[in-house]
């Protein structure tokens, strides 16, 4: 196992607020209900998993849509036309299994649709902390999830047996002032480090002073202002259709 599952689920809570206000989970909730109000209105039934009704506008109207924050439980397999999730599968212990769970929910020729981060998504955050563990510690631990890459998605979408997908991404730069302002609002977003081998210590200054020094030599924002100097985030947003 690689991930804390529990840890996830506390996080997801404890954002709940916050996340309703985050600029980039709005941006990736609009679009991918953009892309569910753009499909053929020939279903009846959907479930939508991974946020609350106020983070749809036009879907939290729809009364044939189910929209659940967590995982909503249901027994009943081949029993929607649409299933959806939002910024949920990225932290999965067994991806086969979970994504496979969700396409049996489906009816045949049932629409599936999911986003997620992938595996570019705070590269730069990645590569900072590790040159700063090595320069204190000589030894880096993981603090920042393994994501998969876009051709993962595909490959595993045929695996589950689903038809006619489409896999696209969104790359999303994000400039911040400090590296306080980047974890803040990692955290907002209810997407705080729950690796099992995490480090459960509090992270100290000196590392977190060190890893800005380092985001700022190597991840500098050139479009900055005349001494008002940010630093560049990168977040890949995976999104994946296809038909059971």
């Amino acid at each position: 196992m690689l991930f804390d599952i529990n840890r996830v689920k506390e996080n997801k809570i404890r954002s709940r607020e916050s996340r309703s206000k985050s600029f980039l989970l709005n941006r990736v909730f609009g679009d991918l209900e953009n892309r569910i109000l753009d499909l053929p209105q020939g279903w009846k039934c959907g479930l939508i998993e991974g946020c609350r009704k106020n983070d749809l506008k036009e879907l939290s109207k729809n009364n044939k849509v189910t929209i659940s924050e967590l995982s909503h439980d249901t027994t009943k397999t081949q029993s929607l036309d649409l299933y959806a999730n939002l910024m949920q599968l990225h932290w999965s212990n067994d991806p086969y299994s979970d994504f496979f769970e969700k396409v049996k929910f489906l009816k045949s020729e049932g629409h599936f649709m999911c986003c997620l981060f992938g595996s570019e998504t705070l590269n730069e955050l990645r590569d900072s902390f590790f040159k700063a563990e090595m320069k204190l510690f000589g030894a880096a631990s993981p603090r920042i999830s393994p994501l998969p890459e876009i051709r993962d998605v595909g490959n595993l979408a045929t695996k589950i047996g689903l038809n006619n997908c489409v896999v696209d991404r969104d790359i999303i730069k994000v400039s911040y002032k400090s590296i306080i302002d980047l974890f803040l609002d990692i955290k907002e977003m209810g997407e705080t480090n729950a690796i099992l081998e995490r480090r459960k210590s509090l992270t100290t200054k000196n590392l977190v002073q060190e890893v800005e020094k380092f985001y700022f030599k190597n991840f500098i924002d050139k479009k900055s202002k005349k001494d008002v100097y940010t630093i560049n985030a990168t977040f890949e947003i995976i999104f994946l259709y296809g038909r059971k």
